[in-house]
């Protein structure tokens, strides 16, 4: 008879104690949905990327493990660091999990402010971390940069800033970010730059400076701007010597070869001026738009610097838009709001035609 250990024998006790992050994203596939609901681009990627898939495929490789051959110049190339700066990695989460299983073990301190990212957290747990949450403050949501600085001391083994965050769409300035990377690095704390929306806001990243700062550690997805989120397709960036550390916690051939394919069509100049055209449609065409309709019609919403804004909403709005075959993302946390995504021009006669409804709906 097969003899059967106790859960305490079997798992670390910070797994025990923790929960699941189980995201929303089950029966999106196959409907006719407008998908505001995860940060998605909302439009197939760019032809290219399609057709070097079905190039791959057509080839009959899917039986070899994966070559990355010139990935990392090509991806390097597009972000504007060296070669040797980069990991490429399983979206932007298997970097926030490299990272913080390379500088976080049982007991360490992690400082990241709330709410933001759940898998910053559920990384930081995973490795039994006690986490300092310093909340963002007021109804727009402002970065806690005192109370960030106040708790960077030593013992402290890794500061997380999301920028701009999720779900709030708050900024963090430039001047701000490196005041904290500086403070962190003086007392040997390490800084994760989470900049997974780096194409909608380029203003703020914090790239060229990790040559100056050996503490600085940042994570990029190419699945909002690319459109290939189910890719998983992410990238870390930081100095080289870190990178060479990060790569012994990194599996040799865990980024799939579908992904890679997909992301070496970045050498192509009409892909790359497909995300910047998607990018300027979202940034400059529709945002103004839903933000002069949230104003006029007295919408309370967290100013963003993102492509997506969160509004103060009842949780009826997210069945009625449901209902309408458009998805939002309703949140418990901050209570009592929901997050909702910029689409294209089109998308959002569609979303604004439907939230004047239920504006009228519940007047």
């Amino acid at each position: 008879m097969q003899k059967i250990l106790p859960r305490s024998n079997l798992f670390r006790k910070p797994i025990l104690d923790m929960y699941p992050y189980v995201a929303p994203l089950e029966g999106r596939m196959g409907k006719d949905y407008l998908r505001l609901d995860f940060n998605e681009r909302t439009i197939p990627p760019h032809p290219r990327v399609l057709e070097e898939l079905a190039r791959y495929i057509d080839k009959g490789n899917l039986e070899l493990y994966p070559e990355y051959g010139n990935l990392n110049e090509i991806i390097a190339n597009y972000i504007g660091v060296d070669t040797q700066e980069i990991v490429p990695t399983v979206g932007s989460d298997q970097g926030i999990d490299i990272i913080t299983r390379a500088l976080v073990t049982d007991g360490d301190k992690v400082i990241i402010p709330i709410p933001t990212f759940a898998m910053l957290k559920q990384s930081a747990l995973v490795q039994g971390a006690n986490i300092i949450a310093p909340p963002y403050k007021g109804r727009g949501y402002e970065f806690p940069f005192n109370e960030v600085m106040e708790e960077i001391n030593p013992g402290v083994n890794l500061v997380v800033i999301c920028k701009p965050n999720n779900p709030t769409g708050t900024p963090v300035s430039r001047e701000q970010s490196e005041e904290i990377i500086k403070k962190a690095a003086d007392v040997g704390v390490g800084v994760l730059a989470d900049e997974a929306y780096h194409e909608y806001a380029p203003e703020f990243t914090v790239t060229d400076l990790i040559d100056k700062y050996p503490n600085l550690f940042i994570t990029r997805t190419f699945s909002k701007t690319m459109g290939i989120p189910s890719l998983r397709a992410g990238v870390i960036i930081s100095q080289k010597q870190n990178i060479r550390e990060l790569k012994k916690i990194r599996g040799p051939y865990d980024v799939g070869m579908l992904t890679v394919v997909a992301l070496k069509s970045l050498r192509y100049k009409e892909v790359r001026e497909d995300i910047k055209r998607y990018v300027n449609e979202i940034m400059h065409v529709s945002k103004p738009v839903v933000e002069k309709f949230y104003r006029e019609n007295d919408i309370q919403f967290a100013p963003s610097a993102a492509n997506f804004h969160l509004l103060s909403m009842p949780e009826k709005f997210y069945k009625f838009m449901k209902a309408r075959s458009i998805l939002v993302r309703p949140r418990s946390d901050p209570a009592g709001t929901v997050r909702v995504s910029i689409g294209t021009k089109k998308d959002t006669d569609v979303y604004l035609e439907a939230i004047r409804e239920f504006i009228e709906q519940v007047k």
